[in-house]
């Protein structure tokens, strides 16, 4: 087996479940691979984890600062990561980083960094994002940019969660539509 088919099977091993419950002995089984023959590739159990974080980040993330950095609109950027949070089919499971950032402290050294350094990136992206908005004129009121840039962050955390726990998109997209909303006010 090729190492992106290692990383595929760990990341939707990860991604079903919690990141920490997933044993390397279940993700070898799954894989059909040898436990040293994961370790040669990967170094370490923490070395799959920030690999498959890695690969998480390049294929699903990157749409969250592909969506901010578009250069819409408050309006249209808000609703399309609406759409994201509540619509987007891979988040019925959940968001494997927001699993890995939720039980940081049950990762290695290695993969906490990352999910550290990818949760300092995307707070930047949606500081920057709402900074560009009040620039242009357009919403978060008396709001520090920081404070709104965390509160849309985790908005966005909480819907993909609660989807992931199985409750109904449309109220979901209800609900974070009310929420982001007070991000709108001039």
């Amino acid at each position: 087996m090729k190492n992106d088919d290692v990383l595929g099977v760990a990341m939707a091993a990860y991604w079903q479940g919690d990141p920490a419950d997933v044993s390397v002995n279940a993700i070898t089984q799954m894989a059909g691979i040898s436990k040293p023959s994961l370790y040669r590739e990967f170094g370490s159990e923490d070395g799959l984890k920030l690999a498959v974080l890695d690969r998480y980040a390049a294929q699903v993330l990157s749409e969250m600062f592909v969506i901010l950095q578009g250069g819409h609109g408050l309006r249209a950027t808000l609703d399309a990561m609406i759409d994201f949070a509540s619509d987007d089919p891979r988040m019925e499971t959940g968001c494997l980083f927001y699993k890995m950032r939720a039980g940081k402290h049950r990762l290695g050294p290695l993969t906490r960094a990352r999910v550290e350094q990818i949760d300092a990136a995307g707070q930047a992206a949606y500081a920057a994002f709402l900074q560009s908005r009040r620039d242009a004129g357009e919403g978060i009121g008396g709001l520090p940019v920081d404070v709104a840039a965390e509160y849309l962050g985790e908005q966005i955390a909480l819907a993909i969660t609660r989807r992931a726990a199985g409750e109904d998109a449309a109220r979901i997209r209800v609900m974070l539509t009310l929420a982001l909303s007070v991000l709108e006010r001039p």
